[in-house]
């Protein structure tokens, strides 16, 4: 294929294809910033869900500690508001934890997986060994209070089948 330019007419439309050439490269540039823009806003929701995924954990941790350590003040601290309205103090709070989530209390091993999403709502799941061997996986539901910081919305503790040897 060849292509053939006529030089030699009238250059009066100079103008127009300046014009075309400024608004395509301005095109360009809008693209390229949107882009990186992208790009960027991409790179800094990693990083924030990094950094929820350790502010949850922190908490969940935090919860467990106080457990172990027979801290109800600070085990029902990280407790969302709504759990706090179920179970309005901490006698029946530890009350709560002591007949269903016994497995939470000083276990041996504690496993943070991962933070998965169910319908929009952040669900830490926790791998825990208890003094007994047996072993749960516990799903924390998270949640984000107006302030940004995380607290426990509820867990669900499943227990693992026995490994057979």
């Amino acid at each position: 294929m060849r292509l053939t330019v006529d030089f030699s007419t009238d250059c009066g439309n100079d103008r127009e294809i300046n014009r075309q050439i400024a608004t395509c490269t301005m095109v360009k540039t809008i693209l390229t910033v949107v882009i990186l823009l992208t790009l960027l806003g991409c790179l800094t929701g990693k990083a924030d869900q990094k950094d929820d995924a350790a502010a949850m954990r922190s908490v969940i941790q935090t919860q467990l500690d106080a457990f172990a350590r027979n801290d109800p003040v600070k085990a029902y601290a990280q407790a969302s508001p709504k759990i706090r309205s179920i179970f309005p103090t901490t006698e029946l709070f530890m009350t709560m934890v002591r007949q269903g989530y016994s497995a939470l209390i000083a276990p041996e091993v504690v496993g943070f997986l991962d933070v998965v999403d169910d319908s929009g709502r952040p669900v830490f799941q926790v791998l825990v060994e208890g003094r007994d061997g047996r072993r749960w996986m516990a799903f924390y539901t998270m949640v984000q209070l107006d302030d940004a910081s995380w607290r426990i919305g509820g867990c669900v503790l499943t227990k693992l089948p026995e490994e057979s040897v």
